[in-house]
C-alpha cells in the first residue's frame, strides 16, 4: 500500500474564511495528501529501519554542512525562572507579516536534524520565517538553573510563543513538530484549548503514549530498535553529564552513581527525571506527559502524520478513535516512511517537506485572521 490514508471526523471544522471543511481543503489544496496521493519508499532504503536510521545519518552531512555555510541567526532567549534556551532563526529581518513557523526537534534535536533542513529549506523559498527551539541545555547551550527537561514539558515553548505573539503581533504564528517534539507541541496545544496562539500545528512521528514508548524501546534487546534505545540513553546520560554540577545543586535526593550507571531509559527517568520535576515515579511522570489521552481538548487545525513501520512511534499507541471523534484533527498515515524518514524515488528524494508546506499555506489561506 503506497496510498496515504486520511483518519478524521466525519465532520470537520469549516473555514470561518471559505466555510469549506478541513478535511476537504486537505484534499484539494495538500497534493501530498489528496485521495490519490501516495508515498512509495526508495528501494535504497527499504524498510522502518532503513528509513529511520538514514535521517538519524543525515544529521551528520547537515550539521558539517552548517559549519562551512550557516543558515540560522542564533538568539539565546532567557526565560522567567533563570533558564535559557537557543532559538535558531532563518529569515528573522524585516519581519513584516511574515508568518513564522516554529519548530520543535526530537530528543536529540537540533537545528541540523535532517528532516528540520530539508523543512525549512521549503519554507525560506515561500518567504516564512522559521525558528527552530531547542531544549534546555540543547543545542550547545548549558543549563543555566538545575530544572532540565522532559518530554512533557511546555512551560518553556509556551512562554516562547507567547514572547512571540507579544514581539510580533502581525504575525502568524504555525507550529511544526518531530517525535518526541511532537508530544510536547501536541500538549501544549491541547492544554491551551481555544486560547492556543497558532493558527495550525503539525506533529510528525508523534509517540502519543510516552510510557508505552519507552517500555517499548527498553524491551527491544535482540531487536534493531535496540539501537534507538541506547542512542536516547546515551544521549540523555550525556545532557545529564553536562549539567550535572547544577541539576544536582538542587535539593533534590539524587543518586549519580545510579543515574549514570542507568541500563534503560525508564531506570534513568526514574533516578534523574521524575526526581528534578518532583513526580513520584518515572510511571507518574510518563503518563502525565503523554499527549494521547488529550487530543480532544485541541481547537485548532493539526495534522497528525505517522508511518505504520515507524520502529520507535508504534502503530498500537496510534489513538485513532481521538482523530474519529475531533473535528480540527487530520491524521495522514503512510504504509512506510520509519521514524521520520520519508525517502522516497530513486535517488533518495525527501518528501516530508512536502505535505508540511502545503497544510500550511492551505492554513494560513483558510484559518489566519
Amino acid at each position: 500500500m503506497y496510498r496515504v490514508k486520511l483518519v478524521h471526523a466525519a465532520e470537520t471544522h469549516k473555514s470561518p474564511a471559505s466555510k469549506t471543511q478541513l478535511a476537504d481543503i486537505v484534499r484539494t489544496e495538500c497534493p501530498s495528501l489528496a485521495s490519490s496521493a501516495t508515498f512509495k519508499q526508495s528501494l535504497l532504503v527499504p524498510g522502518g529501519h532503513a528509513q529511520t536510521i538514514y535521517a538519524f545519518l543525515g544529521y551528520y552531512a547537515y550539521y558539517a554542512h552548517s559549519l562551512l555555510k550557516p543558515r540560522f541567526t542564533r538568539e539565546i532567549f532567557k526565560l522567567s525562572d533563570g533558564g535559557t534556551v537557543a532559538l535558531d532563526w532563518a529569515l528573522c529581518e524585516n519581519h513584516t507579516q511574515r508568518p513564522i513557523i516554529t519548530i520543535l526537534s526530537g530528543v536529540t534535536g537540533t537545528s541540523c536534524d535532517f528532516y528540520v533542513r530539508k523543512c525549512f529549506k521549503e519554507f525560506v523559498k515561500l518567504n516564512y520565517s522559521v525558528v527552530v527551539v531547542h531544549s534546555r541545555g540543547c543545542g550547545g547551550t548549558k543549563l543555566t538553573t538545575p530544572l532540565p527537561f522532559h518530554c512533557g514539558f511546555t512551560d518553556d515553548y509556551k512562554e516562547i510563543i507567547n514572547n512571540l505573539r507579544y514581539r510580533l503581533p502581525q504575525c502568524p504564528l504555525l507550529g511544526l513538530s518531530f517525535s518526541l517534539g511532537a508530544n510536547i507541541m501536541t500538549k501544549y496545544v491541547a492544554d491551551e484549548g481555544g486560547n492556543c496562539p497558532l493558527v495550525a500545528a503539525i506533529a510528525v512521528g508523534n509517540p502519543y503514549d510516552m510510557y508505552d514508548v519507552i517500555n517499548h524501546l527498553d524491551s527491544q534487546r535482540f531487536s534493531p530498535s535496540k539501537i534507538y534505545d541506547i542512542a536516547i540513553l546515551n544521549f540523555l546520560k550525556t545532557a545529564f553529564k553536562d549539567g550535572q554540577n547544577i541539576i544536582t545543586s538542587a535539593p533534590v535526593d539524587f543518586n549519580v552513581k545510579k543515574i549514570t550507571q542507568s541500563s534503560t531509559i525508564m531506570e534513568f527517568t526514574e533516578e534523574m527525571t521524575r526526581k528534578a520535576f518532583g513526580y513520584k515515579s518515572a510511571k507518574h511522570l510518563l503518563d502525565d506527559s503523554s499527549c494521547g489521552p488529550l487530543l480532544g481538548n485541541i481547537k485548532i487545525p493539526m495534522l497528525f502524520l505517522n508511518s505504520l513501520d515507524d520502529p520507535i512511534c508504534i502503530e498500537r499507541l496510534i489513538p485513532f478513535e481521538q482523530f474519529a471523534n475531533n473535528p480540527y484533527l487530520i491524521l495522514a498515515l503512510t504504509a512506510h516512511g520509519g521514524h521520520i524518514g520519508y525517502m522516497g524515488g530513486p535517488w533518495l528524494t525527501s518528501w516530508i517537506e512536502n505535505p508540511v508546506s502545503q497544510f500550511f499555506a492551505s492554513m494560513l489561506k483558510h484559518y489566519a485572521t
